[in-house]
């Protein structure tokens, strides 16, 4: 890349040399130091190669040392490109104004990329930026990164750090947010376990609290489990030997599931016509030109819409303030398809297994399962008939009363 870029600025020459002997003119240019590439055979007495254009006079010198003809086939590089210039005043006069407004437009901002945020919307971030002047536009030696953070942090109250570090006209914004603590859990608040839903009882494990049930028990939902109130003993009421505990533990049941889903025999299909429609619109700063009239973003009819945005950059070195971005319109009609009866089995099925697995959370099984289907109009009726078995145990407060 870097070679390139210096042949580039040098300037090179591809040449034709001919004679007898024409290997004997390479020869000659890496005794005298004259660097050549890309050497190809022409036929037994003629061959092409490229020197640089500071190369070009001893060149000529060693070809007449060896009896060769030379004869130049193209120039290309910076010098020869300026040289070409001079000969046309206004393309050169707007070469450099062009140049010298990329040179100015280099030294703004006029893009953006924020990473790092997961919940904190791109937007919001961006909205407090330009509360506090980094929009597009911006001189970038305008602000220090510091600065932002300090006026912007306590704003976005999700954000513990922000840096706005600027390469060519693009800003990059990096951002990292806050990290929330969990919610202290009052180990003393007097709590019960209930059933979160009916079950048959396998297995109960009081870790605090008093057991209400034993395994082959069947429960019905906010039946008690554990009782975090332990009467020790006495009279009186409330009993002076009351304890109040924060009951926990775990109590697993064997549930029952029936779960429908009614999937359609029919579905809607999206058909493209073929027909595409396109615009173009040139982006720079907050600015748009749109070109082309008959690629209008309003289409009357059902169409899908693409948009592809390509920054341009100079050399594919540097990013420059304009944005080609190209729309494209896809009308399509919608077709009614029928759906087969399996595929339409297949999909209820995979539903009802994801519905039953949010259900069951992560600690719950499936132990037996059977589906069955029927048609009922337009529809396949598939039904999930399940056994499980999970934790059912779910800790509630106790309200104590005070006197």
């Amino acid at each position: 890349m870097l070679k390139k870029a210096v042949k580039l600025l040098r300037g090179s020459v591809c040449v034709r040399a001919k004679s007898a002997y024409p290997e004997r003119m390479l020869n000659l240019c890496s005794v005298r130091g004259i660097e050549f590439w890309d050497v190809r055979w022409i036929d037994d007495t003629a061959l092409s190669f490229c020197v640089a254009r500071g190369d070009l006079r001893a060149l000529r010198r060693a070809a007449e040392g060896c009896g060769a003809e030379v004869s130049i086939e193209r120039t290309a590089g910076t010098p020869f490109f300026f040289a070409r210039l001079r000969r046309r005043h206004a393309l050169f006069a707007g070469g450099i104004l062009c140049a010298a407004l990329l040179l100015v437009n280099s030294l703004f901002i006029w893009d953006f990329e924020v990473t790092g945020n997961e919940t904190v919307p791109t937007e919001t971030i961006l909205h407090a930026l330009r509360e506090h002047g980094v929009h597009r536009g911006t001189f970038i030696y305008s602000f220090r990164s510091q600065d932002i953070c300090n006026r912007v942090l306590p704003e976005l109250k999700d954000l513990c750090w922000v840096a706005v570090n600027v390469r060519g006209c693009k800003a990059y914004v990096q951002v990292r947010e806050r990290v929330r603590a969990p919610e202290r859990v009052n180990e003393s608040e007097p709590t019960n376990v209930i059933a979160a839903k009916p079950g048959l009882i396998t297995k109960v494990r009081a870790l605090d609290g008093e057991k209400r049930v034993l395994p082959g028990t069947s429960v019905q939902q906010g039946q008690l489990l554990i009782a975090g109130v332990v009467d020790t003993g006495g009279t009186e009421k409330p009993s002076v030997t009351t304890r109040f505990l924060a009951g926990k533990g775990e109590v697993w049941a064997r549930t029952w599931y029936d779960l429908t889903v009614r999937v359609p025999l029919t579905y809607e299909k999206k058909v493209y016509t073929g027909k595409e429609k396109r615009s173009h619109t040139l982006i720079w700063g907050e600015n748009r030109l749109k070109i082309g009239a008959k690629g209008s973003s309003i289409c009357n009819v059902d169409c899908d819409k693409i948009k592809n945005q390509t920054q341009w950059t100079l050399f594919g070195l540097f990013a420059l303030p304009v944005t080609w971005e190209t729309e494209t319109l896809l009308p399509y009609e919608l077709e009614v398809t029928p759906r087969s009866r399996a595929d339409a089995e297949a999909q209820g099925k995979d539903v009802l297994e994801t519905y039953l697995a949010a259900l069951l959370g992560e600690t719950g099984s499936v132990t037996q399962r059977r589906f069955s289907t029927a048609v009922e109009g337009d529809n396949l009726v598939v039904t999930l008939s399940a056994e499980c078995e999970e934790q059912i145990g779910k800790e509630v407060p106790i309200a104590v009363s005070e006197g």
